[in-house]
């Protein structure tokens, strides 16, 4: 064989990641990673964006692996450049995201000899660091054991599996000639059918929660967590839901996969949650709630309330491999992939009870006695701003709902950390096909600004708007220019409120934090993004979002939009009143 005609490591490697359908990596440029840059250069079908920052380049990968359902990959050097990682590593960690991190390092005839940046175990020893935020920690030493390690590195990163992995090349490795079959794998890394398929659906447990619940006069009803969030197992849902009349919750992470207009919605339960979810799974009238896909974590399980398991079965379904935080919930438990068990409870043939068409009618009568449960309190929904002549200010919760009744309904909705966060929830009526998204576990502030570009990415042919606020345009607001180098299409909205707004909120209402601590000064947001090329408006008034989002949808690059809003109380109050006090 002529070696010429072999690739190096670095070649290989983005050939196994074409392979694998990956057409977006994020990255940021370093010495130590020139010949895999120049890999990514040449390739055919991946694209490079380089990113400001790489913490903003891992919520990127992030971002792309939500909207994708691939998993994300985005590269950088060691030391600096992992450490840099490593927010966006426990963001995806604690959400259970598939991502790749390729890192070059230092020469490996430098180790141990006091190189600038070296990061292997005779300096910072990133992989130690590493280790405790993902299973998968590879060290590509050598060219000998390039196909073995990386179907190491790739190993689970599907969304079966929700693994994360981190791989560390040599720069002088990266340049080394792949041996000869070890240059690509003959298929896909992590994407062989059955790992593409997911988790089978547990026939015979499915079929006893039909005898048993759905096929009965029980009022049941589901609540949604994040792993049933997803277009697919969305459409699967709403078929189970309509057929069995079941009205369903979903969770704050599972916010998107049941449409909130519906007659069978209650809306969001735990943190941000509706009137009407809220006083139906916590009431002891209800007879079967069934989770499926939720560790029914804090804010899932509203501040772990007794409620919502008193005077019930709780059944909890889910597909997850790791060991949910749950030794506080009685429940029955049952191992089910999520969207084969739906699939599979929308063949259940109900006919064969021949009572169902009556316990379908009792269902139905129960359901509208629900629907007129208010999804929203109106006694807590506007209050009184927190400042003076706060009032006069724009109410949070005004500007998503006009930002919801203008945005296209099949728009990729993108919400960051803060207060903004919760009157996004709470204001938001999702159109429940899989397309909305938040980091809801570590919610880091200013995920939502780089993931978005991720997720556009990864779904370019439907419009993304992110919702943002003042704080997290501090933390990763430059990556906006990232939108604006690659003529990205995407609507940024910031919720300038000039405070830290949730902490603010309590500093003012509670006297929980010194104010000078939560407030920020009034910045121009809209100036800030022209200066970085990027479209934008300033809006003080309600009127004027509609002519806004029409100048954006005009233009083919990205839009902000900086709106103008007081100081109010979050609509939290369900969560707040179950909080656990110490």
């Amino acid at each position: 064989m002529d070696s010429r005609a072999l690739p190096n490591v670095s070649k290989a490697v983005v050939k196994s990641l074409e392979a694998a359908n990956i057409d977006h990596v994020f990255l940021v440029p370093g010495k130590m990673i020139y010949p895999l840059l120049d890999a990514i250069d040449k390739s055919p079908s991946i694209r490079g964006i380089v990113c400001a920052h790489e913490t903003s380049s891992a919520f990127m990968a992030d971002g792309y692996a939500r909207a994708s359902r691939k998993f994300g990959v985005c590269v950088g050097i060691s030391g600096p450049g992992t450490m840099n990682f490593v927010p966006g590593m426990a963001a995806a960690q604690a959400d259970r995201i598939p991502v790749l991190y390729i890192v070059g390092g230092v020469s490996s005839r430098a180790e141990g000899k006091g190189a600038f940046q070296d990061a292997t175990l005779s300096g910072i020893f990133e992989s130690g660091v590493v280790k405790s935020l993902m299973e998968n920690v590879v060290e590509l030493k050598n060219r000998d054991n390039l196909q073995a390690e990386m179907r190491r590195a790739m190993n689970g990163l599907d969304w079966m599996r929700r693994a994360q992995s981190f791989i560390s090349i040599p720069v002088d490795v990266q340049q080394q000639e792949a041996l000869p079959g070890h240059e690509v794998s003959r298929q896909p890394y992590g994407l062989s059918e059955f790992n593409a398929s997911g988790v089978p659906a547990d026939h015979a447990a499915l079929q006893a929660l039909c005898d048993q619940y759905l096929l009965t006069s029980n009022r049941v009803a589901f609540l949604i967590g994040s792993r049933g969030n997803d277009p697919e197992t969305a459409k699967a849902l709403l078929d189970v839901a309509e057929k069995f009349c079941i009205p369903v919750a979903t969770t704050l992470s599972g916010k998107g996969a049941f449409p909130e207009d519906h007659v069978l919605s209650l809306g969001v339960y735990g943190f941000a949650g509706h009137s009407r979810a809220v006083r139906v799974i916590n009431s002891d009238e209800l007879d079967v709630l069934v989770v499926f896909g939720s560790d029914l974590n804090q804010r899932d399980s509203m501040n772990w309330t007794e409620k919502l398991a008193a005077g019930k079965e709780l059944i909890v379904v889910d597909d997850s491999f790791d060991a949910p935080a749950m030794g506080h919930v009685a429940r029955g438990r049952v191992f089910s992939g999520i969207r084969a068990s739906f699939r599979l409870l929308s063949k259940m043939h109900a006919n064969r009870r021949a009572d169902f068409h009556a316990v379908l009618e009792r269902r139905r009568a129960w359901a509208a006695e629900v629907k007129r449960v208010p999804l929203y309190d109106d006694k807590f929904e506007q209050p009184s701003a927190l400042e003076p002549n706060g009032d006069e200010a724009l109410y949070t919760g005004d500007v998503v709902k006009q930002l919801c009744a203008l945005m296209s309904k099949d728009a990729n909705v993108v919400v960051d950390s803060g207060a903004h966060r919760i009157f996004t929830a709470h204001y938001w009526l999702s159109s429940g096909i899989g397309n909305y998204f938040s980091s809801s576990s570590l919610a880091p502030m200013g995920w939502a600004i780089a993931a978005g570009i991720g997720i556009k990415l990864a779904a370019p042919q439907l419009p993304c708007v992110v919702v943002t606020g003042d704080g997290c345009m501090l933390m990763h607001g430059m990556e906006i220019q990232t939108a604006a180098r690659y003529n990205i299409k995407m609507l940024y909205i910031v919720l300038n409120n000039s405070a830290h707004g949730a902490v603010h909120i309590d500093a003012i209402s509670k006297g929980s934090v010194p104010e000078r601590f939560t407030r920020l000064p009034s910045h121009n947001w809209a100036t800030f993004a022209s200066s970085l090329g990027v479209a934008a408006r300033r809006v003080e008034r309600l009127p004027d979002l509609a002519d806004s989002l029409s100048e954006a949808s005009r233009l083919d690059g990205p839009f902000l939009i900086e709106v103008i809003t007081g100081v109010f109380p979050a609509p939290n109050r369900y969560y707040a009143e179950c909080a656990v006090h110490p």
